[in-house]
């Protein structure tokens, strides 16, 4: 590249001195000035490429870098207490044994506290409307007429309004327990191993920690906000649909048939919803457990192969980051020429 500078700014200066010369015609001169005014994109070009060169060369002086920068977390990886990474792998698996004991276990308990207070709920608006006591007899009727249907639709959304947050602090409390477990994981312990890393390393595994326990945290304090993807709506408007179609079903009034099959819709709603929101969470728990032991497992493997490294191997490495570098920096220098010519 410095060489041909060198030609291109020769061309220039022997079309100067022509220029310069009197004596020469007009028509060559022209051609000079064409020449040269070509001559300086050529060298225009050089230069750039020159600078976007240097951009590209200090890339990869990062790379060498970020090379020595493992090369130096070798030895911390190498020293680092193998019985208290083990330790940690035991607490990990006994937390997902727990884990997944208490997510069968609190699924079933909000099944069946959610179906009970939905059923209190829906006999309560059966026999408000469709039952009657005449002289201290009760009578069931079929349906209710246009007049009481407003005000049914109304109570019957009020209640599922209410079992909604009846059904958030249910969930909530059963999902405390395996949240309880999650915490018991023993972040510092682990940032412990982070710090053996290069920056670079450090940097990504941070990330992930942070995005892992802010997911966990949302999720698990706020059951209902985050649903499952296969849910398109929130879950109050995903109980209201069955009270809309059973509203808009007939002008003239509410039959005790179709009361009785919506209030039964809701109730299977609520079942699919708690099930699927404790397998999600349980799930995801049980993924978070996992790649905690996934990242001790790799430490240990990398550990191992760290401890078998030899001196030799470890002169060999350093020799070669430092020729990488020598040989980026003379082409640094020999950049910095063409840029400054």
């Amino acid at each position: 590249m410095n060489e041909y500078l060198k030609v291109f700014q020769a061309i220039t200066q022997f079309s100067d001195r022509l220029l310069a010369d009197e004596y020469q015609s007009v028509e060559i001169k022209q051609s000079a000035t064409h020449l040269s005014l070509d001559v300086e994109h050529c060298i225009d070009e050089i230069k750039q490429s020159a600078l976007r060169l240097k951009g590209l060369v200090q890339v990869c002086f990062k790379d060498v870098s970020q090379a020595e920068d493992v090369w130096n977390s070798k030895p911390r990886i190498a020293g680092a207490s193998a019985v208290e990474v083990w330790e940690q792998i035991g607490e990990l698996s006994g937390c997902d044994v727990r884990i997944r004991s208490l997510g069968k276990q609190g699924k079933s308990d909000a099944v069946v506290k959610v179906r009970k207070s939905w059923s209190d709920k829906a006999t309560k608006l059966k026999n408000q409307w469709f039952l009657w006591d005449q002289n201290h007899q009760a009578f069931q009727r079929d349906s209710i007429g246009f007049y009481d249907k407003d005000n049914l639709h109304k109570e019957l959304r009020n209640e599922v309004d209410y079992q909604v947050e009846r059904v958030i602090l249910i969930v909530e409390n059963q999902l405390t327990s395996i949240f309880k477990e999650l915490q018991c994981i023993d972040i510092e312990k682990i940032e412990c191993c982070i710090e053996c890393f290069d920056l670079h390393s450090q940097l990504r595994f941070r990330e992930r920690l942070q995005s892992i326990g802010g997911e966990i945290v949302s999720k698990f304090t706020e059951p209902l906000k985050y649903l499952p993807e296969s849910y398109m709506k929130t879950f109050k408007e995903t109980l209201r649909d069955p009270v809309e179609t059973l509203v808009h079903k007939s002008k003239m009034g509410i039959t005790l048939i179709d009361f009785e099959e919506s209030c039964k819709v809701i109730g299977s709603i609520l079942d699919d919803l708690i099930l699927a929101i404790f397998e999600e969470r349980v799930k995801q728990a049980i993924q978070t457990v996992e790649k905690a032991m996934m990242f001790y497992n790799n430490f240990l493997g990398k550990q191992a192969r760290y401890q078998q490294e030899t001196a030799e191997q470890r002169t060999a490495e350093k020799d070669w980051i430092e020729y990488q570098r020598q040989q980026l920096r003379e082409v640094e220098q020999y950049i910095e020429s063409v840029i400054s010519h």
